[in-house]
C-alpha cells in the first residue's frame, strides 16, 4: 500500500510557476490542495486546508510572503513552509528562516535542480 501523498499548498503570484510546481509535485506523488496568488489568499488557504507543506513566494502583491509566513506560523508553529524567490537576497531568506520557514528555494533554476530541491522537502 503506497504511503499517503503529502498535501501541498502553493502560493505564488506567477501562474506559470504555480503550474510548474504543481506538475513537479504531482510527479512526486504529492497532492496540491490549493493555489494562492498572494499572501492573503495563502493564509486563508493554509487555514482551510492545513497542508503538510506550503511553498510561499516572498515577493507578491498585497500581502507578501514574509508577512504571510508570520501569520501561518502563528496558526501552526510546527508546519513546514518553504520560501521561494527569484531574488538572491540572503538577508530576507535568513529572516524567513528565523521566522520559522524550513527552507528556501531560488526560482529560476532549471527543472532538474528545482525538482531536486523540492524532493528534499517532500521526502
Amino acid at each position: 500500500m503506497p504511503s499517503k501523498a503529502r498535501r501541498v499548498l502553493i502560493c505564488d503570484d506567477d501562474p506559470l510557476m504555480r503550474k510548474l510546481l504543481g506538475k513537479l509535485l504531482g510527479m512526486m506523488g504529492c497532492e496540491v490542495v490549493g493555489e494562492g496568488e498572494d499572501g492573503n489568499e495563502g493564509v486563508k488557504l493554509f487555514k482551510q486546508h492545513q497542508p503538510d507543506l506550503t511553498l510561499m513566494d516572498i515577493n507578491m502583491p498585497g500581502k507578501n510572503g514574509v508577512d504571510a509566513l508570520g501569520e501561518i506560523m502563528k496558526t501552526n508553529a510546527y508546519t513546514a513552509v518553504v520560501m521561494l524567490s527569484a531574488m538572491e537576497d540572503t538577508v530576507i531568506a535568513e529572516s524567513c528562516l528565523h521566522k520559522g520557514a524550513v527552507g528556501y528555494i531560488r526560482k529560476g533554476t532549471d527543472m532538474a535542480a528545482l525538482q531536486l530541491a523540492l524532493q528534499e522537502y517532500v521526502a
